[in-house]
């Protein structure tokens, strides 16, 4: 009798996955590997062909570049594999290479075991299983930045997968979790470079170099030509500076700042900084392309150099040659006359607009060695010293003729119209665009004729184009604008004045937008006579009040009183934003608006914003009354104080908050040049 056997049938690929799992358990590993796979090779997706492994994709590479994992998985493909072979939907044919590579791992082949992990990403690209492997494989590996952004790209894919597990999805959120504190901070410099150089603009400049220590990308990143703009403004610190550069570090900063070196260059103070003849040359040699220039007082009387028309960039120039008190300015003994720049200014005279002098070279005063420059806009000169000699300030007109904003002082006081008679040929010619005249003066210095004399310098300086060019005044000066006799001196209602030297001009200020005159008191009808019409027309935004001083005989608030009842023409102009009052005393406990009627002459103007305030004639905490009392009828946003601190000025303050209002110790900031509207 005979007998006939059936073919073995093949086992299914759960048969081989089940196989080299028991296999896998009692630690058979070479017969797991060869179960798991032969289920591989059983896929369909092979279409009875050898399927290889794809090796165009690098994954590492990408996370490294901030790319995308999924993306390379996906698309990345310029082999034939690509093209003959698709995606595998079978979950079977994932998990038997998630368990070889699981395999390989007890065998420590971690490489092997990569390769698998990466192959199941690019067979099923949105399957979970190989993010989770490759994770887990690169952990092994010790390389924790790479192992978080597979975890963190496998469930950025799957959260937006419906039909993916949610256990699964919640073991990649486990298996990023100890990476993720660390590595989720974003590396700023892999930002694109424009908000790089944003976030690094809010550096100060001495706060860089540390920068370059993080990291030798770091390094790498911030010298390299794409941030060269980092380097170009080369603010220093004062005296919060810690340490001085060197030589050789300010020749690598340079040199990153790329072709032209720095735009900006500011050392306010050179001692600190320790500011050699050799490292002033370095930087302005290697700065071709300057712009700004800020050099604060210099002890050693520096020399800059002379025979060279290289910064024709150059706009801005602030330089101070009083680094020694107990020498003239600019003293140097390398050279008689001193050590002012006059050469370097003048090769730089094309581009130069804004010019500032502290230590006014005592050749200034013979007006000899004045550079020429031809296109300067603004200028700002002082003294750390008062000086007793009269400064002729017309002469410079002719050296910056298209001078727009002009502050002379502190500590000029005194100016000199002696020679006027000779500029009437040319009057109108002088200063046509002059915008802002800021005259500021801490005390009056020198014999009454050389006070009167500066005085009716400033009269003169105000009846250029009838003054219709200037928008802005500030005289800062502790006198009155009447003399003893009651005559005016700077500002009249009258052409003639009682000088031998008159104004060949009446100004009338149809353009004027501010006026500033702390200290320097003006009666109330000359005000009217002279800036009504640019309150009229709507220009005249911010003006200040002084009031006159008290005499021994005079009741007290009677004067004040006064002088505030001669400005009612100025009372509820709309146009009226900022306002000072200064040097007031009013009634003592008043007891209605007639004894203090400042508070009400505030409220009357509709659109008043800020209120400097101060007097020396009060106690604290009268003073304060007074401002409490202007709080409850005025709708302000800022006061500037200095009468009052201390437990007083915190009372007040609380005061004003609940009004809506910050009150600030201190005056109210001047910001050089001054900004013009068209």
């Amino acid at each position: 009798m005979s007998s006939s056997r059936g073919p073995e049938e093949e086992p299914s690929m759960t048969d081989l996955i089940d196989s080299g799992r028991r296999f896998y358990e009692v630690k058979k590993y070479k017969r797991a590997l060869e179960q798991f796979t032969r289920a591989m090779k059983s896929c369909s997706c092979a279409r009875g062909l050898r399927r290889e492994r794809c090796s165009c994709k690098n994954f590492e590479k990408v996370a490294a570049e901030g790319g995308s994992i999924f993306k390379e998985a996906m698309y990345n493909c310029k082999c034939d594999i690509g093209k003959t072979f698709n995606k595998c939907d079978n979950y079977q044919h994932a998990q038997a290479l998630d368990f070889r590579a699981a395999t390989f791992e007890a065998l420590e082949k971690l490489d092997r075991a990569k390769k698998d992990a990466e192959w199941i990403l690019e067979l099923a690209p949105r399957l979970p299983d190989g993010y989770l492997r490759l994770g887990k494989i690169a952990r092994l590996q010790k390389n924790n930045e790479f192992a978080w952004k597979v975890y963190t790209a496998g469930i950025h894919i799957n959260s937006d997968n419906a039909g993916s597990s949610s256990l699964k999805l919640q073991q990649l959120y486990n298996a990023r979790k100890p990476l993720h504190k660390h590595f989720s901070r974003k590396d700023p410099l892999r930002l694109p470079t424009e908000i790089v150089m944003l976030i690094f603009s809010f550096l100060d400049f001495v706060n860089l170099p540390p920068c370059l220590g993080v990291s030798k990308h770091w390094r790498r990143i911030l010298t390299s030509p794409l941030h060269e703009r980092l380097w170009r403004n080369m603010v220093f610190p004062g005296r919060s500076m810690k340490r001085a550069p060197r030589h050789d570090v300010l020749k690598k900063m340079l040199s990153w700042a790329g072709n032209g070196g720095a735009r900006k260059i500011v050392i306010p103070l050179p001692k600190t900084f320790v500011l050699t003849q050799q490292k002033l040359m370095l930087l302005l040699q290697a700065s071709a392309s300057l712009e700004h220039l800020e050099i604060g007082p210099q002890s050693e009387g520096l020399l800059f150099p002379s025979n060279q028309k290289t910064w024709q960039r150059l706009r801005h120039v602030s330089i101070d040659g009083t680094g020694d008190p107990s020498k003239p300015a600019w003293s140097t003994a390398k050279i008689a006359i001193g050590g002012f720049p006059l050469s370097f200014l003048n090769n730089a005279a094309e581009s130069l607009q804004h010019l500032g002098v502290v230590g006014i070279p005592d050749q200034w005063y013979r007006t000899q060695s004045i550079p020429m420059l031809p296109n300067l806009k603004t200028l700002r000169m002082s003294n750390t010293l008062t000086s007793r000699d009269s400064f002729p300030i017309f002469f410079l007109s002719d050296t910056f003729p298209r001078l727009e904003q002009l502050w002379i002082g502190p500590n000029i006081p005194n100016l000199d119209s002696n020679l006027l008679v000779g500029w009437r040929e040319k009057w109108e010619t002088v200063w046509n665009h002059l915008k802002v005249l800021i005259f500021e003066v801490s005390s009056v210095v020198g014999p009454i004729s050389q006070v009167e004399n500066s005085l009716m310098t400033l009269r003169c300086l105000t009846c250029l184009n009838h003054g219709n060019t200037l928008r802005h005044i500030r005289f800062d000066i502790p006198s009155d604008n009447s003399d003893r006799h009651g005559r005016n001196r700077v500002f009249s209602d009258s052409r003639y004045l009682y000088s031998d030297v008159e104004p060949p001009q009446q100004p009338q200020f149809r353009n004027l937008r501010s006026l500033g005159t702390k200290g320097f008191c003006i009666s109330p009808e000359v005000s009217r006579a002279v800036f009504s019409e640019a309150l009229i027309t709507g220009k005249l935004t911010s003006l200040d009040i002084v009031f006159p001083t008290e005499s021994l005989n005079d009741r007290i608030g009677d004067k004040s009183i006064h002088h505030l009842k001669g400005y009612d023409w100025i009372r509820g102009a709309p146009c009226v934003r900022s306002l000072g009052c200064y040097k007031f005393r009013f009634r003592s406990y008043p007891r209605n608006d007639e004894d203090l009627p400042l508070p009400q002459f505030l409220a009357s103007f509709p659109n008043l914003e800020t209120l400097s305030i101060f007097s020396e004639h009060y106690e604290e905490a009268e003073f304060a009354s007074v401002v409490a009392a202007v709080l409850r009828v005025t709708h302000l946003k800022t006061i500037y104080t200095t009468s009052v601190k201390g437990a007083v000025m915190d009372q007040l303050r609380r005061v004003a908050e609940s009004e809506g209002v910050t009150l600030i110790w201190g005056h109210e900031p001047q910001v050089w040049p001054v900004p013009l509207e068209d």
